[in-house]
């Protein structure tokens, strides 16, 4: 029934000034763009190969999104899960007793959608999505760090073991650990939603660790990175490094080198590069 990540949404105070960033230093593409004035926002869809990244300025001062911005600042809002059946995967949550926010499907810029509470998912406000015909894949673009996909979305928690049960029951994940992330050094669970990974870290080593710049509004749980492919590694750096945005690399010994971004220009993403596999 669930089939990937669609999208990671990003909430910003200015839609304009985080394309400075996303769209011109790191040379994402442009999808669709939109007002959505159910939600209150003003979104930009950004491909990264079969994935997306969402940019949600808000249009109404009492939606929730400017609510999470004036809570939190600006950070990951919520995760969009794929769904070949929205009905049914909104039934089977309800089934479950998990909380809703939507009790119906509903017209969203994913698709049809309907939201899950944060509540039924570790502090991470969910989006499930059933998108309408037509492909999303987009190629690398010309300019900037070339990413092909999203590796892995990050999610800090206080148990891993009960998050890493969570997202097996919700949305039939696979799930792998606990182990020792290599580069991060923290303990993980690996969790595999259809082609989409997500990694699971605890909350205590992620306040301790400089790889989190910002921990969105300092919750316990939530998501707070994501992790982008890019197909040429060390051009990939160049590029950024040349843009003046500094990044710290490590894992160059093992083969596969990790690089975070240490900039406040990703609007409260703590962002990490990787090389495509």
């Amino acid at each position: 029934m669930f089939t990937g990540i669609h999208h990671v949404a990003v909430a910003v105070r200015n839609l304009d000034a985080a394309l400075v960033f996303y769209r011109d230093i790191l040379g994402l593409p442009v999808g669709r763009q939109a007002v959505v004035a159910d939600q209150g926002v003003k979104a930009a869809l950004l491909p990264v190969g079969e994935d997306e990244i969402e940019l949600l300025e808000p249009t109404n001062p009492a939606g929730g999104v400017a609510r999470f911005l004036e809570k939190k600042g600006e950070g990951i809002h919520h995760l969009c899960v794929e769904t070949t059946d929205i009905a049914a995967a909104l039934a089977q949550a309800k089934a479950a007793n998990l909380p809703l926010i939507d009790q119906v499907p509903r017209q969203g810029l994913a698709g049809t959608i309907g939201f899950l509470h944060p509540g039924a998912t570790q502090g991470v406000l969910v989006e499930l999505a059933q998108p309408g015909e037509g492909s999303r894949a987009h190629p690398p673009t010309e300019t900037g760090i070339h990413a092909t996909s999203v590796a892995t979305y990050y999610v800090g928690v206080k148990d891993l073991l009960a998050a890493g049960e969570t997202f097996a029951r919700n949305y039939g994940a696979k799930t792998q650990g606990p182990e020792r992330d290599p580069q991060l050094q923290v303990e993980r669970i690996v969790v595999q939603i259809g082609s989409s990974r997500v990694t699971i870290l605890k909350t205590e080593d992620l306040v301790a660790s400089p790889d989190v710049s910002h921990f969105v509004g300092g919750r316990t749980e939530g998501l707070f990175g994501i992790c982008l492919a890019v197909a040429d590694f060390h051009a990939a750096v160049n590029h950024l490094g040349g843009k003046g945005i500094p990044l710290e690399v490590r894992g160059k010994e093992t083969g596969t080198p990790l690089a975070r971004v240490v900039s406040d220009e990703t609007h409260g993403v703590s962002l990490f590069l990787c090389a495509s596999k």
